[in-house]
């Protein structure tokens, strides 16, 4: 089967309908008649031989074929879409877009705070929708359009994806004002194995940057509490006697006493990612201005 033996707009349906699960949602979308889908989604089904949603109740499922087929096809409206869009005039202060981001704890609590800020008064009606993605599914949904930026450490390369570098943070040690230790000037690498750590980590097991330079030279800290992020550990450092090591940037949003690590630990870096289709297209562009003016 060629394209040129296809309509194209074939496709759209078949989108529409794969999303939706329901012949009626997805001709409101493409505001069609329901008739007008059905039709389409039959020649679909002649021109491929294969019959692409099977009905199970109210919803219809894709068949291996359709499930296959969805992550060219969407990647490829997307592109087209991109395409028309970066011909476009954008007008930012009437702009009703819902900006998607993959963004962990770190970034969440240091940028969006003053993306927003930025956004409110550049673009009122701008929304923002933060999401905590798998790191191995971020080129996906970056692909298919579900995001249209992640914030991350360095990720393994991908021709599909641009990127720049948003942050590079030391990271310290930081105690609550009552911790034994909080009055010393400097912090020795004894004192640090000592101490009783939280380790703030997404993953249910394995340690931090720190850990690695630790087990690199035979040393390792005692854990005693693992948590997903960090306002939890800076809340709990205040009341007890515990440590966590942070980024520097993130440190001073709290009421805490920091020290410079005793060890040579690499820096926090944080990257911003989009999809190359997405990379000339004009809100794409001014989007990625704001989020680098911010921090």
């Amino acid at each position: 089967m060629q394209l040129s033996h296809l309509d194209l707009n074939l496709f759209l349906t078949f989108e529409a309908i794969y999303t939706h699960g329901n012949l009626t949602l997805a001709a409101r979308t493409l505001n069609v008649t329901q008739p007008a889908v059905s039709n389409a989604l039959a020649r679909l089904r002649d021109r491929l031989d294969d019959p692409l949603f099977i009905h199970a109740g109210k919803r219809m499922n894709p068949t291996p074929m359709a499930q296959r087929m969805i992550g060219p096809v969407r990647q490829a409206l997307r592109l087209l879409q991109s395409g028309i869009s970066a011909a476009e005039e954008f007008d930012p202060a009437l702009s009703d877009k819902t900006v998607r981001i993959a963004i962990g704890d770190i970034g969440e609590t240091i940028l969006l705070p003053r993306l927003v800020e930025r956004l409110r008064r550049l673009a009122p009606v701008m929304k923002i929708q933060a999401f905590n993605v798998p790191r191995r599914s971020i080129p996906r949904k970056l692909s298919l359009g579900e995001i249209d930026f992640a914030v991350d450490i360095p990720l393994l390369a991908n021709t599909q994806l641009m990127y720049d570098k948003l942050m590079s943070d030391d990271q310290v040690c930081a105690v609550g004002r009552h911790h034994p230790l909080a009055t010393q000037h400097t912090l020795t690498i004894d004192d640090y194995l000592a101490m009783s750590h939280i380790l703030v980590s997404s993953r249910s097991r394995g340690g931090g940057l720190v850990d690695i330079e630790l087990d690199r030279k035979g040393m390792s800290r005692q854990i005693s509490v693992r948590l997903q992020h960090y306002q939890a550990a800076f809340h709990m450092i205040k009341e007890i006697d515990l440590a966590v090591t942070a980024p520097l940037q993130l440190t001073r949003m709290y009421d805490c006493r920091t020290f410079p690590l005793p060890l040579e630990v690499p820096k926090l870096d944080l990257y911003l990612y989009w999809h190359i289709s997405a990379d000339q297209t004009a809100v794409n562009r001014w989007l990625r201005q704001q989020i680098f003016a911010a921090l």
